[in-house]
Parts: structure tokens; C-alpha cells; sequence
């Protein structure tokens, strides 16, 4: 699965700081899919908004890159007397193409009772 983001940055020899800061001013675009499907830690699991940070961008090839992020999640159920908080520092690979990043998203949705069967 990927994730598209349109940009302007020069696929031929893009900059890892001027990376970081496009990404970094587009979050409230892929902060959710980069995030995931949370309901692994709960279904009550929430991505805490204004959390995600970039922690590292690192070139890998001429326009292949390993992104390293982090963001916080809150779980709130008080029928199970739950309120936690919690921080997950994940990686992503991505490829600058002309007129686009594309992110490879690993998909982490959990299984139906379907698919158990």
C-alpha cells in the first residue's frame, strides 16, 4: 500500500533537510495513514493530534529515503477505567518522484473474525 503527497522537490538530487521540512509542514496530510489503524493497542486507541514529529530523514539512495518518526496515542475508556497514554516511533521507506513523494505504507489494520476463519 502507498501513500501519495504532491510536491515540488527535485527528484534528481533532493536535499534530506529540505525533505524533512516538507514533510514536516504537510503531517496533517499522512498523519493518520502513517499512524496506522491503532486499534491494535484498543479500540478506544486515538492518535493524539500535534504529536507526530520526524525524528530523521536518511537518504538510502539517489531518491530512495528511510524516514523515522513518532507520535503519541491516548486511550479513554472509562468503563474500563482506562486513561494512557502512549508513544510509538515507527519507520517508513519513501521514493521522491517528479511531482510527488511516495510513502510505502505497511498495512496494519487488524484481522476480522473472517479472516480468522
Amino acid at each position: 500500500m502507498s501513500l501519495q503527497l504532491e510536491s515540488n522537490i527535485n527528484p534528481d538530487n533532493p536535499d534530506v533537510p529540505e525533505l524533512k521540512a516538507f514533510i514536516q509542514r504537510n503531517i496533517p496530510k499522512i498523519a493518520q495513514p502513517l499512524a496506522g489503524d491503532l486499534q491494535w493497542y484498543s479500540p478506544h486507541a486515538q492518535l493524539v493530534p500535534e504529536s507526530f514529529k520526524i525524528k530523521s530523514v536518511e537518504k538510502l539512495a539517489s531518491n530512495r529515503f528511510k524516514m523515522l518518526y513518532q507520535f503519541d496515542g491516548h486511550i479513554f475508556s472509562p468503563c474500563l477505567d482506562l486513561n494512557e497514554n502512549f508513544t510509538r516511533e515507527e519507520q517508513v521507506l519513501f521514493h521522491v518522484f517528479p511531482g510527488r513523494l511516495e510513502f510505502e505504507l505497511i498495512e496494519n489494520q487488524q484481522p476480522s473474525p473472517a479472516d480468522e476463519l
